[in-house]
């Protein structure tokens, strides 16, 4: 979906954050304990803390669509979202730190 979609996640953050995160809210519905304070549908039989965790993500989704597309938006619009080519092809290490210094490897400075 990510590749479809020409998502740039080249460390999965979607997946780790926006996933399980998701899975987080939603399995309070399924598994909150009454003795903890919950109303999971496993121990009651009822949905209604399944109902308001699904609401929840919704409003979630909706608030952060809202400003990821605010903040990264204009900044696409200008150009500072993304490095240049040649910064790229040679890679962020070399261009911004000191990596004959952080690897072994000679031929990567």
């Amino acid at each position: 979906l990510v590749e479809r979609l020409k998502i740039d996640d080249v460390v999965d953050a979607f997946a780790v954050h926006g996933a399980c995160g998701l899975w987080g809210v939603i399995a309070l519905g399924f598994f909150g304990d009454p003795v903890v304070g919950g109303n999971g549908l496993f121990h009651t039989g009822k949905g209604d803390q399944l109902g308001a965790q699904i609401v929840a993500v919704i409003i979630i989704a909706l608030w952060v669509s809202g400003i990821s597309v605010a903040i990264f938006l204009p900044l696409k619009l200008v150009g500072f979202l993304r490095l240049s080519d040649d910064f790229q092809d040679k890679g962020a290490d070399v261009m911004e730190h000191s990596p004959s210094k952080a690897y072994k490897d000679k031929n990567t400075a």
